[in-house]
């Protein structure tokens, strides 16, 4: 069995990885907004936003990175991850993950469903809403309750590609309760 704080710094950086929705095309006038990994509030007194939190997670996985299992580093490698996420007052948040060697290398957000810094469509894109990911955030277990979410899908994960699809499957198949 894995220990809990290799299990959620694993199942943390699922959950920011595969947060991405399909991006097309390009806007001209896109307001981007990088996550700032190091500053945000620790307290638990003071209520972050959903982005900040997720930034936090960002910078806890690529500290805890030699605890990652292979199988997510192989999964994540140095892909572009999109996501789009249904916030609890009906906005949406659009973030993209940039992975180089399975870590996170850029983390941020945009105003629009179309990223248009990113060169090529993401690799792999993610559809859910702020309950479901809150929900994984405060698991004891965020890694199966990830897989969870997917089964049951409110955590839609897509992928370009057959072996990337097959990746994806199979860490379904070993995490799956």
């Amino acid at each position: 069995m894995v220990p809990c704080s290799k299990t959620k710094a694993f199942s943390i950086f699922l959950l920011i990885i595969l947060f991405f929705v399909p991006i097309t095309g390009a806007v001209s006038s896109v307001n981007v907004i990088e996550a700032d990994l190091f500053k945000a509030s620790d307290n638990p007194h003071v209520e972050n936003d959903l982005f900040t939190e997720l930034s936090v997670k960002a910078e806890l996985y690529n500290q805890k990175f030699d605890r990652v299992p292979t199988i997510l580093q192989r999964l994540v490698g140095s892909e572009q991850i999109a996501a789009r996420i249904k916030l609890e007052n009906g906005e949406m948040l659009y973030t993209t993950l940039l992975m180089r060697g399975g870590k996170v290398g850029k983390f941020y957000r945009y105003e629009t469903p179309t990223d248009s810094n990113l060169k090529f469509e993401p690799s792999i894109t993610v559809e859910t809403d702020e309950k479901t990911v809150r929900k994984i955030l405060d698991s004891k277990d965020p890694l199966r309750e990830t897989v969870n979410s997917m089964n049951e899908d409110s955590f839609k994960v897509e992928a370009e590609g057959f072996f990337r699809n097959v990746e994806i499957w199979t860490f379904q198949q070993v995490f799956s309760s």
